[in-house]
Parts: structure tokens; C-alpha cells; sequence
């Protein structure tokens, strides 16, 4: 085979904290010097730097890829490294290099010495590339074992951006007060029924900026705070629920879970009408000719401006065929109507009485802790084997959750006791609309809106809206 003329030297490094590329140039250098000996003239140099080729690395090699193309393509005759585990510590990988290398005919040497040229030198080189997988797997490992240990300890993961509520710098074990104080308040807020929006405008009113950018709350950025396990001082290793933190947190455990059962329950799919939308019954009213969904918009028609509610011969009704476009009217009357239905509901609820608990969820949680204390000494002691002891774990760690999620839910449900909707509905603030839009869905399920003809003067009879209440059967459902 004649002398390559125009070889490629790839060159890695899994960690390069400092930047500086030192490892990389020290294999440059050898691979030069290796080029020069075998008299292979070097054309281009593919450094990936601070890259790992791991069996665990998710992070793809945009250079190995390019410069697997370009040996395909004929742009370089052969490729030099400096050791087999800087190519690749994957097996799989290695196989469909040396593949490559047979179908396109390229080179291939290192500065250990290996032969592709042979069967036994694949082999070989095989043979090493199974080895750094190995070392790989070993090493994922030890650093596994050593992060569950951490965790069982009570200590958290240390690394990532800065947290609301947590001092720069502290590695999440020292607290910022100020914050710390907003995020009670919204914990308070949110258990009140107030909803994420709500938390973001008082924190943006006390001046408050988010840690990543400085820039102002909204919901999503409210809801990462919550979210996030580190706010409850909750400790997860790999997804599973490891125990508390010895670290102080803004939130207990069970104000965390409490946060998790409220947002949860806002994360399922919307009622009719829940949507965000300038009009209290937007999405509520419907075409009885067509089933379709009918809008809302503001009209200025002879010099006067006012909201009307239509059909739209564009929009699609519950048949799937366009709207029908047969109703048009003033919105205004409707919903005034509207109001007072929703009203005259609300007059008549009570409060519901808060029932006593039916078991001890506290006491089965504190005897699930214990049973869960006990083992975690057992294994430290070396009483009971490694799988045994996860086996066990995660049996025990999955009916503690379940308690906890039980009681969480149960504190939830005796916060959401309603004391005063009326206060709540009569506040006809914008920002108050999600909330009272709420209210219209427990009490109305749609309203059919009927034509009423054109130039009518009177107001329109009671009868030309039908409203369906919630839990009210439609004639075709009927039996």
C-alpha cells in the first residue's frame, strides 16, 4: 500500500477545565513525530476538545463525524491518534470505524503501535478498544456509588446554576432571606387558590428579578421554582426519592408536596372556557344550528363601538362542518344574564365543613421513615447484600411517596374549602378574570345562543339563551 499523503490527526480530551488544550497539544506533537518516522504527509489536524467518547457521554463528536466523511470522501488517505481510547472508548464504534476503514481503503495507525493491516492486529486493537470500555463502565460506576453515597448522606447535587432562594455561590446549602420570604408568600398564595400569574405579578411588584437573567417573573419561571426538588430540600438520585437534605430549604417536605398537588391538578386539560381570553364567556356560547363555538369581539359600526358575539362561517362546529354563521348578536346582554345565574349559584353554596381524617397518615408515614432509617443501617453495617438493600429501598421509598402524596392531597383539599367565591366574583378586574372564568365553569357547562332577528329594539326574551348547566343531561343523552 503506498504512503498516505494526506493525513488526518485526531486529537481528544474528555476534561479540559482550563481551557489551555494542553493534553491536546502534547498528542499533536506525538502524532507528528509518528507521521514524520513512517514519512505520511499530514494535511489537516480534527481537535475536539473537552469531549468525551464514553459509553455514558450523551454529547455527540461533530469532528469524528467530519472527519469520517472526509476519509470517505477521499479528502484524507489515512488517519493517525494517539492511543486507541482517544478514538473511541465504545466497542460498537470501534467496529464501525475499522469497517470504514476496510470499505474506503484509508490508513490508520497510533503511537502504541497498532496494525489494522492484519487479522491479528485488529484483534489486538479490538481487544484494547473492549478494554477502555471497561475502564469506562468501572469508572461510571465508582462515580455512581459515590453520588448515591453523598445523597443517602443528605447532601444534594452541588453543581448547576444558582436557585431562587439560594445564596450564589453556597452550593445550595445557604439560603437568601429576602427570597426566601417570597417564596412563602407565594407558597400561601398558591394554597389560597391564587395561581402561578398571580405569585409572578407580587413578585415582580416587591422588585424581585429571576437569578439566571435578571429578567422579570412570569408563570413558567414561577413554576421551575416550584418544581424543582431543591425548594422542599427533597434529595432524588436517577429519578427516585432519596430522603431530605441536611441543608436548610425554603419549603418543608410537605409544603413542597402540598405546591406539587396544586400545580398538578392546574396541569390537567382545561374545561370548556378555561383558556386565557379577554371575555368572561368567550368559549362558553355556542351555536345551536351549527354546535359551533361562537366569538366574541368588539364592533364599531356607525360610529358606535360595542361587543357582539357571532357565528363564523369559518369556524368549525361540533360536526366538524363550518359555522353556519345564522346567529349574530350584542354580547353585552347576554352577559348580564349570564351574571346573575352565576351569582344567584354562588348565593347558594355554603361552605363545605372539613371532615376529620378517616386514618393516620401522619403515623403511617412516621413508621415508614423508621422502617426506611433501619434498613439504611443495616446495609451500612453490611448486614444485608447491595441488592437486597435497593430492592428493598425502593419497595419502601414508593409506599412513602404514596402517603406522602395522600396527605399532601388531603391538606390541599381542606385549603380549597371556599369561604368567600362571592368576593372572588365580584372583582371584575382584568387580572381577576382567569379566576372568575373558573367560577363560570363550575356553574355553566355552555350556553346556547339563539338568533333574535335584525333591528330589534326591546330586549331580547329570556328565551333566546338556553344555558346548560354543569352535570346537566343533553336530550340525546338522555335515556
Amino acid at each position: 500500500m503506498a504512503k498516505p499523503k494526506r493525513v488526518g490527526i485526531y486529537v481528544r480530551i474528555s476534561k479540559d477545565r482550563k481551557g489551555q488544550e494542553l493534553g491536546i497539544q502534547r498528542q499533536e506533537k506525538a502524532c507528528r513525530e509518528l507521521c514524520d518516522r513512517l514519512g505520511w504527509g499530514v494535511l489537516k489536524v480534527y481537535p475536539e476538545n473537552d469531549t468525551s467518547a464514553s459509553t455514558t457521554s450523551k454529547r455527540t463528536r461533530p469532528v469524528y463525524t467530519d472527519m469520517l466523511r472526509d476519509a470517505r470522501d477521499g479528502l484524507i488517505d489515512g488517519i493517525v491518534v494517539y492511543s486507541i481510547d482517544r478514538l473511541t472508548r465504545r466497542i460498537a464504534e470501534l467496529t464501525h470505524f475499522l469497517e470504514e476503514q476496510k470499505e474506503h481503503g484509508f490508513s490508520f495507525a497510533t503511537t502504541e503501535g497498532e496494525d489494522t493491516a492484519t487479522a491479528n492486529g485488529r484483534m489486538i486493537l479490538t481487544i484494547k478498544g473492549a478494554v477502555a470500555q471497561q475502564e469506562t463502565e468501572r469508572m461510571s460506576e465508582r462515580i455512581n456509588s459515590s453520588l448515591l453515597q453523598r445523597r443517602e448522606k443528605g447532601k444534594p447535587h452541588a453543581g448547576g446554576s444558582r436557585l431562587f432562594g439560594f445564596k450564589e455561590g453556597s452550593h445550595f446549602q445557604e439560603l437568601e432571606p429576602k427570597e426566601v420570604e417570597a417564596i412563602k408568600l407565594g407558597y400561601g398564595m398558591l394554597m389560597d387558590q391564587r395561581t402561578p400569574g398571580d405569585v409572578a405579578r407580587a413578585w415582580n411588584e416587591l422588585g424581585l428579578r429571576t437569578p439566571e437573567a435578571g429578567t422579570a417573573w412570569d408563570i413558567h419561571k414561577v413554576k421551575r421554582v416550584y418544581r424543582s426538588e431543591r425548594i422542599g430540600g427533597v434529595i432524588t438520585y436517577k429519578g427516585q426519592d432519596i430522603g431530605d437534605s441536611i441543608y436548610p430549604h425554603p419549603l418543608t417536605r410537605a409544603e413542597w408536596e402540598n405546591v406539587q398537588t396544586v400545580l398538578d391538578a392546574r396541569a390537567t386539560p382545561a374545561r370548556k372556557g378555561m383558556g386565557k381570553r379577554k371575555h368572561l364567556y368567550s368559549g362558553f356560547l355556542k351555536c345551536p344550528y351549527c354546535g359551533s363555538t361562537m366569538r366574541v369581539q368588539w364592533a364599531t359600526i356607525q360610529g358606535r363601538t360595542f361587543r357582539r358575539t357571532f357565528c363564523h362561517s369559518a369556524q368549525v362546529g361540533a360536526g366538524g362542518e363550518k359555522g353556519c354563521g345564522k346567529v349574530n348578536r350584542r354580547y353585552d346582554w347576554i352577559e348580564q344574564r349570564l351574571n346573575e345565574v352565576v351569582e344567584a349559584a354562588l348565593m347558594t353554596r355554603m361552605p363545605k365543613p372539613q371532615s376529620a381524617p378517616s386514618e393516620d397518615l401522619e403515623g403511617k408515614i412516621k413508621v415508614s421513615e423508621e422502617r426506611i432509617r433501619a434498613l439504611r443501617s443495616r446495609w451500612k453495617e453490611g448486614k444485608i447484600e447491595d441488592e437486597d438493600y435497593f430492592d428493598s429501598l425502593t419497595h419502601l421509598r414508593t409506599d412513602l411517596q404514596t402517603l406522602r402524596a395522600r396527605q399532601a392531597a388531603s391538606v390541599v383539599r381542606e385549603s380549597r374549602v371556599e369561604t368567600d367565591a362571592l368576593a372572588v366574583w365580584r372583582d371584575e378586574d382584568m387580572q381577576n378574570l382567569e379566576r372568575r372564568r373558573a367560577i363560570v365553569a363550575s356553574v355553566i357547562d355552555s350556553v346556547e345562543v339563539f338568533s333574535v332577528g335584525k333591528g330589534r329594539k326591546k330586549p331580547p326574551e329570556l328565551d333566546s339563551i338556553k344555558i346548560w348547566p354543569v352535570g346537566a343531561k343533553r336530550p340525546e343523552a338522555a335515556e
